[in-house]
């Protein structure tokens, strides 16, 4: 992932090295390979991957397959599997999640000390209360909170208000949502550096580093609060535990877990 730079100037390898040297590939048969939505509808999409033959769908040596969608339940259901990867049959959907991201990756040096100083300096022996409020730019990305909705978000958080106890979090896309977390918790909210923008959207670097430090600090959250996102989904397998796991949809907070939070997620 070398877009808006290189995923290595935040992550690092973990037990498997992802990182590929260019020459490595040198007089390799590629292979773009596209699966959006514009390119097949959804459902078709998934019934290839649950039906495919791998080597036979993909026969070159090198494969850059490019999507946006979550493809891990089609290719559980894909026979194949079963022997070649038996690993992921083992586990829960959100298990596995968090297997894969704990196996990859791990916070470089630089993002790692960045972490440890935002949460030394700021929580210290506070519980960590955190909501990742995934709101959506109308004309650019659907609504996923309604700004009418956020109330019930902010009545939640204001549940953990005694200061010698909390320190809250709120990661979100939206610098409007965030100066209005500030002002609503000011005495115990903290914050990170950088610019806040939707990844998909923006060539900014350190809109991709903001990104991956809010995700690891919502990983070390003791409550844990997620509206529709697969940023906040992610966090939760990571975190890889249902204790203060809670759930934002249709204006009710409800607690959830991380085995029914994929299906969840398709419906939020």
């Amino acid at each position: 992932m070398s877009n808006p730079c290189p995923l290595e100037n935040f992550l690092a390898p973990n037990k498997v090295n992802w990182i590929v040297k260019k020459d490595e590939l040198d007089g390799l048969c590629t292979r773009n390979f596209y699966m959006y939505n514009d390119h097949l509808e959804n459902g078709r999409q998934h019934q290839m991957i649950e039906k495919a033959d791998f080597r036979t769908l993909f026969p070159e040596e090198v494969i850059y397959f490019h999507t946006a969608q979550d493809y891990l339940p089609s290719i559980r259901r894909n026979k194949l599997t079963a022997d070649k990867i038996p690993w992921l049959h083992r586990y829960t959907l959100g298990e596995a999640y968090g297997y894969i991201m704990r196996h990859l990756f791990t916070l470089n040096n630089s993002t790692q000390k960045t972490v440890t100083d935002l949460l030394s300096n700021h929580v210290k022996n506070h519980t960590l209360v955190c909501a990742h409020v995934r709101m959506g730019i109308v004309g650019i990305d659907f609504l996923r909170t309604p700004k009418s909705e956020l109330q019930v978000i902010w009545d939640f958080l204001h549940r953990y208000n005694d200061i010698n106890k909390y320190k809250i979090y709120v990661a979100t896309d939206l610098n409007e949502t965030k100066a209005q977390a500030k002002k609503l918790f000011r005495d115990q909210i903290f914050d990170t550096v950088g610019i806040i923008d939707q990844m998909h959207r923006s060539k900014s670097c350190e809109v991709f580093r903001r990104v991956i430090v809010e995700q690891e600090i919502l990983t070390r959250c003791d409550i844990l609060l997620l509206t529709e996102s697969t940023m906040g989904m992610i966090a939760a397998f990571s975190r890889n535990r249902n204790n203060g796991l809670y759930c934002f949809y249709k204006e009710r907070v409800f607690p959830c877990t991380i085995e029914t939070l994929h299906e969840l997620h398709n419906i939020m």
